[in-house]
């Protein structure tokens, strides 16, 4: 783990850059990492999509899905994520090194929009996060999405000019910079979503946007 004051020089996307915040971030995340929190585990995504909003967290975290191939070779394959869409994260994880072990996980209602948040970084130089509205996936994003990215540049900056890891006068983190090597899922329910777009793969409700900001950021200034 290089320290802040570290000086290196990377390639990503075919661009050079320095003092990669990165450090910064795990730096903050760092203090953090052997904490532990007893949090209610209340939701379980799947690579599937459901073509259905009656699908409430309470019961989704019990469902269990078992493929069978009765054929010559029987075989059998089930589906359950105890661990929710923290385990999901772990799983889109698994071939990439985590810059810190514990998955961050925000849960909150706010204007009957309920949000549900996981995330972690890695060593890669790609973002991934995906967007979920009532168990569909929202390829094209949506205001949940910007609210969460919002989110987290704010408080990621504000922490690090309160700990003095960035100096009042030099240039915030990007974005950009902070979501690098970040895997997230950012699912939100709320009674009556608006898509928008030709294919409906964008979420449109303007209470998504604020419900996911104040949640992620209330709880990640705690968590930091």
């Amino acid at each position: 783990m290089r320290t802040v004051a570290d000086k290196v020089d990377v390639a990503s996307d075919r661009r050079r850059r320095e003092n990669v915040p990165r450090h910064i971030l795990c730096s903050m995340l760092k203090r953090v990492e052997s904490q532990r929190y007893d949090l209610k585990i209340k939701s379980i995504y799947f690579m599937l999509i459901y073509r259905s909003t009656h699908f409430y967290h309470e019961e989704e975290i019990k469902m269990k899905i078992t493929l069978k191939d009765d054929r010559e070779e029987k075989r059998e394959e089930s589906f359950h994520y105890e661990g929710g869409i923290r385990e999901f994260v772990s799983y889109l994880n698994r071939s990439v090194q985590p810059l810190y072990e514990q998955i961050i996980y925000c849960e909150g209602t706010r204007d009957d929009v309920y949000v549900e948040v996981a995330m972690q970084h890695n060593d890669s130089y790609t973002e991934s996060t995906y967007g979920f509205v009532n168990n569909i996936t929202t390829p094209e994003g949506g205001t949940h999405i910007v609210g969460f990215r919002n989110a987290l540049t704010k408080t990621f900056n504000a922490y690090a000019k309160k700990n003095k890891l960035i100096k009042e006068n030099e240039q915030s983190l990007s974005g950009e910079d902070i979501r690098e090597g970040l895997t997230a899922i950012v699912s939100v329910k709320l009674p009556e979503p608006q898509f928008e777009g030709q294919t409906k793969q964008k979420l449109g409700n303007s209470e998504a946007r604020g419900a996911v900001d104040s949640n992620v950021s209330s709880q990640l200034e705690i968590f930091l």
